[in-house]
C-alpha cells in the first residue's frame, strides 16, 4: 500500500525569470545546446546517494529568498523541490527510490536547460523519512512570486473508512514510529504549498488511496513500461515551466484503488508522469504545451500499465492554469 495531520497545515504556514531568447540567463547556450545538457543527464549511471548529495542545494537553510518579487517576464526565477520517498520500506523502498533518483534527474536536467536556481529537498533515508522534517521542509520554503514549487510523494498511503477527502493520506512512519499519528494529508499538503505563494506549484502524492491495512503485492515486470529520450524544444519547456501560472495537485489512485509499481522500473504513475512530461516538451510536437494534457496523459498511462493488475488504478487531478 503505497500509504489527521491537521496540525502540520498550522505549523507550515507559521512557522523563472519568464527566460527568452537572448536573456542573459540563456544566452551563452544555443538551442541545441540546451537540449542535449537535458538529454546527457540520462546517459549517465550515478547513484542515489551521489545524486542526492550532487542535487540538494540548500533546500531547508531556512534562507530567505531575497530577489525581486514582481511578477514580470524580466523577474528570476527558482524552483523549490520536495521529494519525499520511503526508500527503506521493505516491499516499495526499491521502487521508491527508482522512482526518487528518476525526479531528482528529471529536476536538475529541466532547470539547467532553463538555466534557473534549483533548491532540492530530498526526505528519504532511514531516520529522516519522518512528518517531522516534512513539516519543516515545507516551512522552509521560500518562494518568491515568480518562483515554481514541485512537491512529490512515493511511498505508501491509504484512507479511513469514513473519510469524505477524496485525496489519500500519506504515510509518513520512521524506523521508530507508528501509524497512529504519524500521516499526513494530501489536501493538507496542498493548501499550505498553496499558501506560499508561487507563480506555479505542483503536488504530486504517488500512493495507494486504499483501505487502511489493504495493500497490493509489488509487481515484478511491467510490459508496458517505456521512457522516451525524445529531444526536448527549449522553447517549449520555457512556455510550460516559465510561461505558465497556478496550482495543480494529481494523485495516483482514485478511493478504493492501489498505486501500482513494478519491479526495476518504478511506479507506474511517477514513470508516465516523467515520459508525459518529455512528451509535451518535444521538439517533435506542434500543439502548444498545455498541463492539463501532460497530467491528463500522464493518468491514463499509468491507468494502460495497471489493468493486469488485480485492482486498476484511475488517478484524480485538479488544476487551475492560465498563461502567465
Amino acid at each position: 500500500m503505497r500509504f489527521p495531520f491537521l496540525f502540520i497545515l498550522s505549523l507550515c504556514i507559521a512557522s523563472f525569470a519568464h527566460a527568452q531568447e537572448g536573456t542573459d540567463t540563456l544566452a551563452s547556450f544555443s538551442d541545441a545546446e540546451q537540449e542535449a545538457e537535458y538529454q546527457s543527464f540520462y546517459v549517465a549511471e550515478e547513484d542515489e546517494e551521489t545524486m542526492g548529495k550532487a542535487i540538494v542545494q540548500g533546500g531547508s537553510n531556512g534562507k530567505v529568498n531575497t530577489r525581486p518579487t514582481n511578477t514580470n517576464n524580466n523577474a528570476p526565477c527558482k524552483m523549490w523541490a520536495i521529494l519525499v520517498a520511503d526508500t527503506y520500506d521493505e516491499n516499495i523502498g526499491e521502487d521508491d527510490a527508482y522512482d526518487n533518483l528518476a525526479l531528482n534527474k528529471e529536476l536538475k536536467a529541466i532547470t539547467q536547460c532553463l538555466g534557473i536556481e534549483v533548491s532540492i529537498t530530498n526526505i528519504t533515508a532511514n531516520r529522516a523519512y519522518n512528518k517531522r522534517n516534512l513539516a519543516n521542509a515545507i516551512s522552509n520554503l521560500k518562494p518568491a512570486q515568480n518562483d515554481i514549487v514541485f512537491f512529490c510523494f512515493n511511498g505508501h498511503g491509504f484512507r479511513w473508512d469514513d473519510q469524505k477527502d477524496m485525496y489519500p493520506n500519506i504515510c509518513m512512519i520512521g524506523p521508530e514510529d507508528d501509524v497512529y499519528g504519524n500521516y499526513v494529508a494530501t489536501t493538507d499538503i496542498y493548501n499550505a504549498i498553496k499558501a506560499k505563494g508561487a507563480r506555479l506549484s505542483v503536488v504530486i502524492t504517488d500512493c495507494c488511496n486504499s483501505k487502511f491495512g489493504e495493500y497490493g503485492p509489488r509487481q515484478k515486470e511491467n510490459t508496458l513500461y517505456s521512457r522516451t529520450n525524445t529531444r526536448v524544444s527549449k522553447k517549449r519547456m520555457q512556455e510550460l515551466f516559465l510561461g505558465t501560472k497556478g496550482v495543480i495537485l494529481a494523485t495516483a489512485a482514485k478511493p478504493g484503488e492501489y498505486a501500482w509499481s513494478f519491479d526495476g522500473t518504478g511506479s507506474a504513475f511517477t514513470q508516465s508522469f516523467i515520459a508525459q512530461l518529455r512528451k509535451e516538451a518535444s521538439a517533435t510536437q506542434t500543439e502548444s504545451p498545455n498541463w492539463q494534457r501532460l497530467v491528463d496523459n500522464a493518468i491514463e498511462s499509468a491507468r494502460r500499465k495497471t489493468t493486469s493488475c488485480e485492482n486498476t488504478q484511475h488517478g484524480m487531478r485538479y488544476m487551475s492554469i492560465s498563461k502567465k
